[in-house]
């Protein structure tokens, strides 16, 4: 209704229902967020084996046979992004990309090895005493420590030689921290 000439308009009830419908929303985005990093373990929630095969099993289709190379420039790209670089050439690489992992972007790679895929991860924050086996969901491997500081993780399937291809990646792998 349009008040008479010179009749002053009641004034307008201001309802807060929109702004809490806002951060309700808000709220809800927040959380589902924090729930999907949580579950990709972008902060982790197990020991350092398990989240190693979690974050493997996350990504299955790295742990496909092919016959595909990483081109060597998008290579060098992953590994100076994550502090590293390689001093000598790498074995075949057929994937690698930065990936979250307990809330560090690390670099993490395939090698075409005798028997089908091996995976690599670089972990320069996480800190391990000795030489850790992994023998989870079919896969096997090791966490080793570095001298320059930090970790690496090689991990394929139980027939693979995963200490050749560890051998390999650590002998030609440096640290730029």
């Amino acid at each position: 209704d349009v008040p008479a000439s010179g009749a002053r308009a009641a004034p307008r009830r201001i309802t807060r229902w929109p702004l809490f419908a806002v951060a309700a929303s808000l709220l809800v985005a927040a959380g589902m967020l924090v729930n999907s990093l949580y579950e990709s373990r972008f902060f982790g929630g197990g020991d350092l084996a398990t989240d190693v095969i979690a974050h493997m099993l996350h990504e299955p289709q790295m742990l496909v046979p092919t016959d595909t190379t990483v081109d060597g420039q998008e290579l060098d790209k992953v590994l100076q992004e994550a502090g590293a670089r390689f001093s000598v050439a790498p074995p075949a690489v057929s994937f690698v990309r930065l990936c979250p992992f307990r809330g560090h972007m690390v670099a993490h790679f395939v090698v075409r090895a005798s028997h089908g895929p091996v995976t690599v991860l670089l972990l320069p924050d996480e800190q391990v005493e000795a030489r850790t086996p992994l023998d989870e969901h079919g896969f096997v491997g090791t966490i080793l420590p570095l001298d320059a500081g930090g970790s690496i993780a090689v991990v394929g399937e139980a027939d693979e030689d995963i200490e050749e291809v560890r051998n390999q990646v650590v002998g030609a792998l440096r640290w730029r921290l």
